[in-house]
């Protein structure tokens, strides 16, 4: 099988996560470039990436370049890129709110562009990425960022218009999950737990949960049937619930979310 050659601009957490990820395989040629060359002498040391000494060495080497900067670096380092992009090399980024027609227009004409969306469980594997075509990406290209990503989790496909609202479900989505998992945790603590004894449930209870969803092929609404016994617990919680309208306010809870990353836009 082919190797695949794979280059990172920007070291940071989400890079570090995918680059542990993809480390496991031997089939990756990973490299990588960072203002900090600490950075990448400590990737290069863990991981055995190799160490770029700039922008244009690491373009040189690499077939698909990660552009792991934060959103306002962004064109500074497409403007360093562009006089050594090649027009087969697929660009990939993963900065928040910059779109792909942006890096584009910064690169070069037909450049073959993938956004990318990963969350914060990227850390421990377990990412909900959203990866979206540019105006000139293949399908081999989505095919080469999905490969890139399950590294770290699960993968979606989606047009690059529904990034507001996959924004607004899994990338600010982790903070409701601890929303949850700390609120369930009081309650289980003002009912006579210790802190980690509740902390331990609720979270555990939660990361279950998700993965029967996912699992059993069961829509959310028939698994809360099967742990409901009339007149029981369960039923008892699921009321409160609904008298507090806790359903409508998750709703609302992902649409301003969606609605402020729109506005971020602008």
């Amino acid at each position: 099988m082919n190797k695949t050659s794979i280059g990172f601009i920007g070291t940071g957490r989400i890079a570090r996560a995918l680059i542990a990820g993809l480390a496991r395989s031997s089939h990756n040629e990973l490299s990588g470039y960072d203002k900090n060359p600490a950075a990448t002498e400590a990737l290069s040391t863990e991981f055995g990436i190799s160490r770029k000494s700039s922008v244009s060495e690491l373009a040189q080497s690499a077939d698909s370049i990660v552009l792991a900067v934060k959103p306002y670096q962004i064109e500074e380092v497409l403007h360093e890129l562009q006089k050594d992009l090649r027009t087969d090399q697929l660009l990939i980024s993963v900065a928040a709110g910059i779109t792909s027609e942006f890096i584009r227009t910064h690169s070069h004409e037909g450049a073959h562009v993938i956004r990318v969306m990963p969350n914060t469980p990227a850390f421990v594997g377990e990412a909900m990425t959203v990866i979206s075509g540019g105006k000139f990406a293949t399908a081999e290209d989505i095919a080469q960022a999905k490969k890139i990503f399950s590294a770290i989790g699960r993968v979606l496909v989606l047009d690059e218009k529904q990034m507001d609202a996959a924004t607004a479900v899994s990338g600010s989505g982790p903070a409701y999950m601890f929303y949850i998992i700390a609120s369930m945790a009081e309650g289980g603590i003002q009912c006579g737990l210790s802190e980690e004894e509740a902390l331990t449930l609720s979270a555990q209870t939660m990361l279950g949960a998700a993965k029967l969803v996912f699992e059993s092929g069961k829509k959310p609404a028939d698994l809360i049937k099967e742990v409901t016994t009339p007149g029981g617990t369960t039923e008892a919680g699921l009321k409160r619930m609904d008298d507090h309208n806790v359903r409508q306010a998750m709703i609302d809870t992902v649409k301003a979310a969606a609605e402020r990353s729109v506005e971020l836009k602008k």
